[in-house]
């Protein structure tokens, strides 16, 4: 049994676990059983113990007295959860079109890049990995931590829900080709507006890329309740949220 931070697969028991979570082979409220995690990942109690304090942090996993059980995936959840990704990602972009530098757009091409190279593979976890990679670089150049921790814990919330959108077979369909075919071309012209400091496109575009993510939702979940479709917070206008990135603007 190894002491380090890796376990038999290379790893960190934390990336290990994480992935096992949003793969759903760690079941929605299964228990994490630090023994036998030690002893399947062969490393100490130490590191896997770093990992759910870690999962705990993320929101994937929830802490019941002295257990710590994978947090529900509640459908119930999906409005909330898509109100607060559809705002933050609005007020992300807003600031990052303004305070981007340019070490920062070298991060978020790469990071736009990775995802375009991993389409041809159509491995839906390396897929979903890059995409939240380039949405966290463009979080980074926010310039707000409290932002952009906010928005890192509502993207990992959707990650759960994406990944059993495009678990199985479903990333060789037509139709899904046909959606990272748009998310790519999304993620340019998000990159474009960013670059160009243009606050409005960088606000319309996280509108338009929320659409794209909540029209696959509706087609892979379509029990959930159609009030989500209508939900006031929806039809905000971008005035409301870019009073609030100036009022961000004022106070720094």
């Amino acid at each position: 049994m190894s002491n380090g931070t890796k376990d038999r697969s290379g790893s960190s028991p934390y990336r290990t676990l994480r992935e096992r979570i949003l793969t759903l082979e760690l079941r929605p409220g299964s228990v994490l059983d630090e023994a036998g995690l030690s002893r399947q990942l062969e490393v100490s109690r130490t590191p896997i113990r770093e990992a759910i304090i870690q999962l705990i942090a993320d929101g994937l996993v929830v802490r019941e007295g002295r257990s710590a059980r994978v947090a529900p995936l509640d459908l119930d959840d999906i409005p909330p959860l898509y109100d607060a990704l559809l705002i933050s990602s609005r007020m992300i972009q807003r600031l990052a079109a303004e305070f981007r530098t340019e070490a920062d757009l070298q991060v978020i091409r790469e990071k736009m890049m990775l995802f375009e190279n991993a389409i041809p593979s159509l491995r839906g976890a390396i897929l979903s990995e890059a995409n939240f990679a380039f949405h966290l670089a463009i979080s980074a150049c926010a310039n707000n931590r409290y932002f952009s921790e906010f928005y890192e814990r509502v993207l990992i919330g959707s990650l759960r829900f994406n990944r059993a959108c495009f678990s199985g077979n479903v990333y060789a369909t037509r139709d899904t080709k046909e959606h990272l075919s748009v998310t790519a071309e999304q993620h340019r012209d998000t990159v474009r507006a960013i670059e160009n400091g243009d606050i409005e496109e960088a606000d319309r575009l996280a509108v338009e890329h929320h659409r794209l993510a909540r029209s696959r939702l509706e087609r892979c979940f379509p029990w959930v309740p159609c009030q989500f479709l209508v939900r006031p917070i929806f039809r905000w206008g971008s005035n409301i949220v870019s009073k609030a990135a100036a009022f961000v603007r004022q106070a720094q």
